[in-house]
């Protein structure tokens, strides 16, 4: 499965974060707050200079935004159809902000030939809380896929449906993949049972010999993140403590705990959070954009929503996960100005960032 394929409340925990170490765009000053003049437009296309006040005119009108919603909404239910797994499970995943669509397309995506794909299309049913799929769920209790089964099982018992848990109990405990585990205790979590932390705490203390200490790093901020979920706050103290990478091979782990507090709601490491915004990396340098625009996405998540600036740095980067993930912060700080950029974005070359824009507008209009 990919390793880009990740959420905010539907990442798989397994999979959560590809190296944040490739490349670093210098940040500019942050913009000032004026009716100013201001450039729209993507890298590959023209540019338009708009003032603030006109841009914010046009992109409050009703019509406008319906239009807008209308165009993100058939963008996404034609990308569960790409040719790109990554593209067609992070469509499916945005697509849980339109339940009704996501209802007329998911099937598709619980029978996909990627079982990646398969995973996410059943974990949005759950989310989305979807009646009516059982039939395929059950089929894929069986798929050779164990992330896929576990997937499988949280959609049926989300959805209301009888299904036996204990399959997600034997996944937890295996011994040769730290991804899965990480990818079952995240279900579980998500549940939200308090009655299956005792559970939670002893995964964490069983052993896996044979993994790397680097994916047992992870794991261990993932069982953490659980755990906080499902009701143990001593556990937000190790999310804390990974924020401040010590070497550069600690960045997967800042920026996966850096997620996983915004998902846990810890609205007192805003501050904190501020401050790792502003600080230097491990030997000094900038801190990568994914780093900056993740925290921009956790602030928000966490009622600070002032983090649009963060993406105004990155959004035209010539690289196409920096472009999406700034999409991504555009949709969560909610700057109706904003929808301009991510218009232009859903006509970007990258597939990826034009889901991302999608996903974004959704998020800001509906």
């Amino acid at each position: 499965m990919n390793q880009r394929i990740k959420s905010g409340l539907m990442k798989l925990a397994a999979l959560s974060l590809t190296a944040m170490v490739a490349g670093c765009s210098a940040p500019k000053p942050r913009p000032a707050e004026r009716d100013g003049v201001v450039q729209v437009g993507a890298n590959t296309q023209p540019k338009e200079r708009r003032s603030t006040m006109e841009l914010r005119r046009e992109y409050s009108n009703i019509v406008k935004q319906e239009h807008l919603l209308d165009r993100a909404t058939k963008f996404l239910e034609a990308a569960t159809l790409s040719e790109s797994p990554q593209s067609r499970a992070n469509a499916y995943e945005a697509l849980v902000q339109l339940p009704g669509t996501l209802d007329k397309v998911v099937d598709r995506g619980l029978i996909d030939e990627n079982y990646g794909v398969r995973s996410i299309a059943a974990m949005a049913v759950g989310s989305a809380k979807l009646t009516g799929h059982s039939d395929l769920l059950r089929v894929m209790l069986g798929d050779e896929s164990p992330f896929v089964q576990t997937a499988a099982v949280f959609a049926l018992h989300q959805t209301g449906q009888q299904v036996d848990l204990n399959l997600l109990v034997d996944h937890l405990f295996q011994e040769e993949d730290p991804g899965l585990r990480a990818h079952t205790a995240f279900l579980i979590g998500e549940i939200g049972d308090a009655s299956a932390l005792p559970l939670i705490r002893d995964a964490a203390r069983a052993p896996m010999p044979r993994a790397l200490e680097s994916r047992l790093k992870l794991l261990d901020l993932q069982l953490s993140e659980a755990m906080v979920k499902l009701g143990d706050e001593s556990q937000l103290q190790p999310l804390r403590a990974a924020l401040f990478p010590a070497m550069p091979a600690d960045l997967e782990a800042t920026g996966l705990a850096i997620q996983a507090l915004g998902e846990v709601g810890d609205r007192s490491s805003r501050g904190t959070l501020a401050k790792l915004s502003e600080s230097a990396g491990p030997n000094g340098e900038l801190l990568p954009p994914e780093i900056l625009l993740a925290i921009a996405i956790t602030m928000s998540k966490l009622g600070d929503k002032n983090g649009w600036y963060l993406a105004d740095m990155f959004w035209e980067s010539d690289r196409e996960v920096v472009r999406a993930d700034s999409a991504a912060v555009f949709g969560w700080t909610g700057r109706v100005e904003d929808l301009a950029k991510l218009e232009r974005m859903l006509s970007d070359p990258s597939e990826m960032v034009g889901v991302a824009a999608a996903s974004g507008i959704v998020r800001r209009i509906k």
